[in-house]
């Protein structure tokens, strides 16, 4: 097994994992919009482990963001693929879609390498 398939299964057990805890939010009320918006009013105001929680994850996010912006550019990443993991990894999951991005540049620093051992 690859590095990159360990990635990519770490981001399907994120998607599962967070999304089996999300899937209330989306389908009960207005739609996905409303949705959105209780499930953050809950996470800031339930009580102060789940506010450290916020604040942790938005944080780490926002640095895991600049260091995903750096690799892109470092290993040819298209802009296109880093603009839809961004918003993909607030939308649906930071734990999903930060592992696909792993996954993707792993493929390509693999690629590189094969090249790199041919010549």
């Amino acid at each position: 097994m690859k590095l990159w398939h360990v990635y990519v299964l770490i981001g399907i057990a994120g998607f599962f994992a967070t999304g089996s805890q999300a899937l209330e939010y989306f389908t009960s009320g207005d739609g996905p919009i409303d949705g959105t918006e209780q499930f953050w009013r809950d996470a800031i105001t339930a009580n102060n482990a789940s506010l450290f929680l916020v604040f942790d994850v938005v944080i780490l996010g926002l640095a895991l963001f600049v260091w995903m912006s750096v690799e892109s550019r470092k290993v040819d990443i298209g802009a296109g693929f880093f603009v839809g993991y961004v918003p993909l990894s607030i939308l649906v999951g930071i734990s999903t879609f930060v592992p696909f991005f792993l996954a993707h540049r792993q493929r390509l620093l693999d690629a590189q390498k094969a090249v790199t051992a041919s010549q």
